[in-house]
């Protein structure tokens, strides 16, 4: 093992959480590597608490650091992992050249991560008074989901080791959000294959709402089915195992054998369902990546006003700017028979849509649960016909129910457009789902007329109303 020298650093770079809960267990869990490693260890988030990773960067060196090694404290590879944190490096090295950074990988599938999970299902099943065989029962691995197949992968792989040299019947595998199968469904299959008895294991570092919320979907199927006995395990948390895979990569990094492989990013090849992302530049922007860094970092005095003017719809080019109003000070106007007038409410929309910022803030706005809509059937039926007709309105295009409830179809004009309005939605921190030309956003009996259902026609209207006046007027 290599001694780390007194001028070495560890960034370690944490997600980010609105949780204080989860902010208190990542602070811990820094603490505890750093005793591990005998060295400083900065932390720092991408988004969503302080400091962001440019302020861990600064303290780093002002307390003397002359070798930075940047950790990503994620479970596996993606965006945040492939382009908001390369790009806040690549800006450090051009403002401290005289100090060495070195960047690590992901935890990803190694053995201890793997030992931890399969810990965690055990004490799930000893703190359990009933006698079920391993054989009739399956663990549910449930990772966060991703935009990323590369990074859902890696939840596979892990489930089908968990699988490997042990008596379990079955290891599924499930995703938070953003991609399926989801908690529920995947519940579901398990028990439609016979199983007793299923073992939910969060496949997350720290505790928070998404891991609060997993179990809830867990118990809400178990309510359906009381002959199958449902246990959530715990998540991997400060196991002085996952203390020590984050030291082997750092070790990785320091020693020079850290790898990434490209054979499976979307980035790098064409695969189906993300040729419109192959061969994308590496960029962040000001809410991740580069939270905390001014706005005129571009290359050659290439200021973040004169990026924004190269992205302006022709007319508004040269022109005046756009003004920063949120997308939330446009009220809602209403028509003669006292419906909203929902293609009537932005009256300079170019203004709003691109200075605006998300119109849906706070938490990601996701579909609700199917025992949710099951329970307020005719709210939800009233809330799919004001989300029809707004989204007919902004857009002018056709409205398809889903299969799936909590979700309303727009059918796009083409698979590129529904491609580039799914990644456009994304930003916009509203989910969102695609099948062939059909984007699903989300619905619930429970969904506000100024809140929820403002936010999903507003997002749609955004995104549709750049992609035909930019997108499409310049030749994409």
């Amino acid at each position: 093992m290599t001694t780390p020298s007194p001028t070495d650093a560890l960034l370690l770079i944490g997600h980010g959480s609105r949780d204080a809960e989860a902010i208190t267990e990542y602070q811990q869990f820094a603490e505890k590597l750093a005793g591990a490693l005998g060295l400083p260890v900065y932390p720092c988030f991408l988004e969503f608490a302080d400091p962001p990773i440019v302020d861990g960067i600064r303290a780093c060196i002002e307390a003397g650091a002359r070798q930075v090694v940047a950790l990503p404290l994620f479970l596996g590879p993606a965006g945040h992992q492939k382009n908001d944190v390369p790009a806040i490096l690549n800006w450090a090295k051009t403002q401290w050249p005289e100090v060495g950074f070195k960047y690590g990988v992901p935890l990803g599938a190694q053995p201890q991560i793997i030992s931890v999970l399969a810990q965690r299902a055990a004490e799930a099943i000893a703190a359990s008074p009933a006698a079920i065989p391993a054989a009739e029962t399956a663990l549910l691995l449930v990772g966060r989901g991703s935009r990323d197949p590369d990074s859902n992968s890696e939840v596979y792989k892990i489930a089908r080791m968990l699988w490997e040299g042990r008596s379990y019947g079955w290891v599924e595998s499930a995703f938070y959000s953003l991609t399926q199968p989801d908690i529920p469904a995947a519940l579901e299959r398990c028990i439609r294959l016979g199983v007793r008895r299923v073992v939910v294991l969060p496949y997350l570092l720290f505790t928070g709402a998404i891991c609060r919320r997993t179990g809830d979907r867990a118990r809400a199927v178990q309510t359906r089915h009381p002959d199958v006995e449902i246990l959530v395990a715990e998540h991997l948390s400060l196991h002085p195992e996952v203390i020590e895979a984050v030291r082997y990569r750092y070790q990785e990094v320091v020693e020079g054998t850290a790898t990434m492989t490209c054979d499976l990013c979307k980035y790098r090849h064409r695969f189906a369902g993300f040729e419109d992302e192959h061969g994308l530049p590496q960029t962040s922007d000001h809410h991740h990546g580069l939270r905390g860094v001014p706005h005129t970092h571009g290359p050659h005095g290439y200021s973040y006003e004169q990026a924004l003017e190269t992205l302006l719809p022709p007319r508004y080019q040269n022109g005046q700017k756009a003004s920063p109003v949120p997308m939330a000070a446009a009220p809602l106007k209403y028509d003669a028979a006292g419906q909203v007038a929902w293609d009537e409410i932005w009256a300079d929309f170019c203004d709003l849509a691109l200075a605006g910022g998300p119109p849906h803030r706070g938490e990601l706005l996701e579909p609700v649960l199917p025992e949710v809509v099951a329970a307020n059937p005719q709210g939800y039926e009233k809330v799919l016909a004001e989300l029809e007709r707004g989204l007919r309105l902004v857009t002018g295009l056709a409205v398809v129910p889903s299969k799936s409830p909590g979700w309303i179809g727009l059918q796009c004009a083409s698979e590129a457009m529904a491609l580039w309005l799914l990644r456009a939605i994304v930003v916009e921190n509203i989910c969102v789902r695609r099948e062939g030309q059909t984007l699903f956003l989300p619905a619930g009996p429970d969904f506000r007329l100024e809140y929820e259902i403002k936010n999903v026609i507003t997002v749609a209207a955004k995104t549709h109303h750049y992609w035909s006046e930019h997108i499409m007027a310049g030749g994409a």
